[in-house]
């Protein structure tokens, strides 16, 4: 090995390509693989927009915030600095989201989301399980919508883990076939190809527009009521 790439090899950053030898770019999107890319388009592409969407105005009211198409970067077993992209990471709410979740400077997620994948499939089910046990990630949940055929499944499926004595141990579906999630103080349930996420303490489901229709022409009726009798009260006066 010559001085120049041994140099490298003791303090090169862990997204960069050991074939680059010089002059790297200290920016980790600088050199993205088609290994390192996030999903995009197709039916992927369509749903991890729509839960955040879904959710983005109560996580908003609850002091959080989801961070989509974003790095999470963290140290191999070698300190090594590497990188994951989880579909969506769950944080304290900022008005500026850091552009890369960097472990080595923000504590650990409150939660992790993976939507499958075809490709992802097993990666998500099984790999990142181990990685994010040694990442100590708290919560990690897997959306499993997308069938090996690139079809979205007749039946969306879930999966969850959270740390126990150290490591991410599987939870099991409550009387519901869903799960309570208390870091966004929702339950999640799916309901063939749904996904109903319910206000733990209201019961309301989240983005669901009959209900909400409902709930205003409620409350524009009782504030016509108050508005009548307040004018009832003015012309008795």
């Amino acid at each position: 090995m010559n001085p120049i790439s041994q140099d490298i090899a003791l303090d090169r950053l862990g997204w960069i390509p050991a074939q680059i030898t010089h002059n790297w770019a200290p920016n980790p999107y600088a050199y993205q693989t088609d290994d390192e890319l996030m999903p995009a388009g197709g039916l992927h592409g369509q749903l991890v927009p729509y839960i955040i969407e879904l959710l983005r105005y109560w996580l908003k009211q609850q002091g959080l915030i989801f961070l989509f198409d974003t790095f999470m970067l963290y140290r191999d077993a070698e300190g090594v600095k590497q990188r994951i992209a989880p579909d969506l990471v769950l944080m304290p709410y900022r008005d500026e989201p850091p552009s890369a979740y960097d472990l080595d400077v923000e504590p650990p997620p409150l939660l992790v989301v993976e939507v499958t994948s075809p490709k992802s499939h097993l990666a998500d089910l099984q790999h990142k399980v181990r990685l994010y046990t040694r990442l100590t990630i708290p919560t990690y949940l897997v959306i499993d919508a997308i069938s090996p055929r690139h079809k979205r499944r007749q039946e969306v499926r879930l999966f969850l883990w959270r740390m126990e004595d150290g490591e991410l141990e599987p939870v099991y579906p409550d009387d519901l076939e869903g799960f309570v999630l208390p870091e966004m103080s929702v339950h999640l349930r799916a309901e063939g190809q749904k996904l109903l996420f319910t206000e733990l303490e209201t019961g309301r489901v989240l983005g669901d527009m009959e209900a909400e229709r409902k709930a205003r022409l409620e409350a524009e009726a009782e504030v016509a009521r108050l508005r009548a009798l307040l004018e009832s009260g003015k012309n008795n006066t």
